[in-house]
């Protein structure tokens, strides 16, 4: 994303600095999307099964360097807004020095070591109102947090920690991460958790606390990266779901890459024990030139339990940075 330095006075008074102490500086990006989808859902509903949409995300970011060397840094976006929907109501802000870095709001890093493996540029699940599980197993689970601590390099070696408020008991959530060259290959291995306490004082059933963990491993050799994760999610006797999967990417150019993912889960728990979910998905980005690229993204998915449903969904989609 090219950055364009703003040194007016309007842009300059919005954070209260100088041109001379801080740099501002702005950021966009654009997608149009054409989907069209499929299955048990689609049928069932009988709408239209494809749709056309635009979005736009715009940021607004300021760093400056302290007297004392810490680096301060803040910044606002809407973020992927469709027509008349723009908002510029993200926002978060970050304090960083050789001790590590303090985030809030959406420049938090309580789940940075969290391991997803929906790696393709834009997946779809019928747009006509699936009821597909919203813990899909591509996913990684771990929620974001309001405000947290992450350590600086050490070796090879980081780790993060972070809260959150919840609907009646706070979130916490961190990880750590270790990478290591082995060979001509680097391999990262992965650790996040993160528990909700009892949403009341019983704490049973659908109130009884949250414990999630997700482990991960990302091999890099060449132009190859392959993703392994494994996750679990359990409250109590309720909801007892193992997930599991792996994605590769390849860069086949500088300007092509292909990307493939697959992913599954069951669930054990007592309110729905016959659900297991799986999804695959593959796709491709090639990049037309610097600031303009191309994707194709098709994933398709089968879902058992209380609700069987299976579809499939084929996303074009073009991309421009700014």
């Amino acid at each position: 994303m090219r950055k364009v330095l703003l040194a007016t006075t309007a842009i300059v008074a919005l954070g209260g600095v100088s041109a001379a102490s801080a740099d501002i500086s702005v950021g966009a990006s654009a997608e149009f999307q054409y989907d069209s989808w499929s299955g048990t859902s689609a049928d069932t509903n009988a709408t239209n099964n494809n749709s056309f949409k635009g979005t736009t995300d715009f940021s607004i970011s300021a760093s400056s360097v302290l007297d004392n060397g810490m680096t301060i840094s803040a910044r606002v976006f809407e973020d992927g807004s469709a027509d008349g929907t723009a908002s510029f109501a993200e926002n978060g802000f970050k304090i960083s020095d050789d001790w590590g870095t303090l985030g809030f709001n959406s420049d938090e890093s309580g789940d940075a070591f969290a391991t997803a493996l929906d790696i393709t540029d834009d997946e779809g699940y019928n747009n006509d109102g699936t009821s597909i599980t919203s813990l899909k197993p591509s996913d990684d689970w771990i929620s974001s947090a309001e405000v947290s601590y992450l350590s600086p390099n050490i070796s090879g070696f980081q780790f993060s920690i972070g809260t959150a408020d919840g609907a009646k008991a706070d979130n916490t959530m961190g990880g750590v991460q270790y990478s290591a060259a082995a060979g001509d290959a680097t391999v990262t291995l992965k650790y996040a958790f993160q528990s909700t306490g009892k949403l009341t004082s019983a704490g049973t059933g659908a109130n009884d606390s949250v414990d999630i963990t997700n482990v991960g491993a990302v091999i890099a050799m060449g132009g190859a990266t392959l993703t392994i994760s494994q996750k679990s999610y359990e409250q109590g006797s309720v909801v007892d779901l193992e997930g599991s999967g792996a994605a590769i990417a390849y860069a086949v150019s500088d300007s092509l890459t292909l990307e493939a993912y697959t992913a599954e889960s069951e669930d054990d728990g007592t309110t729905d024990p016959n659900f297991k979910f799986k999804e695959t998905a593959y796709g491709l980005t090639y990049t037309i030139t610097p600031g303009l690229s191309l994707s194709l993204t098709n994933n398709t998915w089968d879902q058992d339990g209380t609700t069987d449903e299976d579809g499939k969904n084929t996303a074009v989609a073009l991309d421009l940075s700014f």
